[in-house]
């Protein structure tokens, strides 16, 4: 796989209150030789939510309609005018998107495991007008893959997958810890689920800050993890035990924390380092029809 240039939206440097984030990425990417880039035509910095998912590890994408309904029925105003048109965030971009999947589509909620993406089954009631059957063939066909559904946790409004769970990779899975204690009917929901298809790590809820589900919502690139952190020195119980779980996790990565609590704690919703950031593969090979406006 060709490796991707980390995006995300100008606004996360732009944003006072997330300044210190995006040049704490920036460095960490540059100290792992990643390029980098921002995003313009962007109305927030949750980048992945609306920008087009991978399909294919050669930067062959699919498009979709962005107009999740925690944007659309918010009442603040701010929130509700804070929708990134996808087509205006691509300009610029030499971006091979050649399937529109022509649904409501949350980025947000689509975690690529190989050939199989997890989702959670919000995707229903985002588009109540195609019959369910009909919309998970219309999903394998688009996305090239088995769709996993999860249930949605009612709690969290925006019904993301990549809160859930992240790829570990050769068939294996990172499952949030978080509802084994909070909820654990719910829990036993999602290991029957995802036990028939993955081998599940958990997540370890350390029982400290509330906020520890923030670990989860990681980047991973070719030679790191950056990992989003709660103190400003990394030097909370939490974030101590998250560093020393992932070096164990990934021993031959370099794991480099990131503070993200200003994400985390952000007035437009929570979210992490995953939720800002989002990949793009630049293709080069004329010989493939280029889209380069959505």
């Amino acid at each position: 796989m060709t490796t991707p240039i980390i995006c995300t939206s100008e606004r996360l440097r732009k944003e006072p209150k997330t300044e210190c984030v995006a040049k704490a990425i920036f460095a960490a990417l540059d100290k792992l030789h990643v390029e980098h880039r921002e995003l313009k035509n962007t109305q927030d910095y949750w980048c992945r939510d609306y920008m087009p998912v991978m399909i294919l590890d050669d930067g062959t994408y699919a498009k979709y309609e962005y107009n999740p309904d925690y944007l659309v029925e918010n009442k603040n105003k701010k929130w509700r005018n804070s929708k990134t048109n996808q087509q205006d965030a691509c300009k610029g971009l030499n971006l091979y998107a050649p399937m529109n999947m022509n649904i409501i589509f949350d980025g947000g909620n689509y975690v690529r495991c190989g050939t199989k993406v997890i989702m959670t089954d919000k995707i229903f009631s985002e588009n109540p007008k195609w019959p369910a059957h009909e919309l998970i063939e219309h999903l394998q066909i688009a996305l090239c893959a088995n769709i996993i559904l999860l249930p949605w946790d009612m709690e969290d409004p925006f019904g993301h997958a990549d809160g859930m769970v992240a790829d570990l990779g050769d068939g294996k899975i990172l499952l949030n810890g978080c509802w084994k204690e909070q909820d654990k009917p719910f829990h036993r929901r999602l290991r029957k689920i995802l036990d028939a298809h993955f081998k599940v790590e958990e997540l370890p809820a350390w029982n400290g800050d509330k906020d520890s589900w923030c670990y989860l919502n990681y980047l991973r690139v070719p030679e790191g993890i950056l990992l989003p952190c709660l103190s400003e020195n990394y030097d909370s119980k939490d974030d101590i035990a998250a560093l020393n779980y992932f070096e164990r996790l990934f021993p031959n990565l370099k794991i480099i924390p990131i503070y993200a609590k200003p994400l985390i704690k952000g007035q437009d919703g929570g979210g992490a380092l995953h939720c800002v950031t989002w990949e793009y593969i630049e293709r080069k090979d004329t010989s493939v029809p280029l889209a380069n406006s959505l």
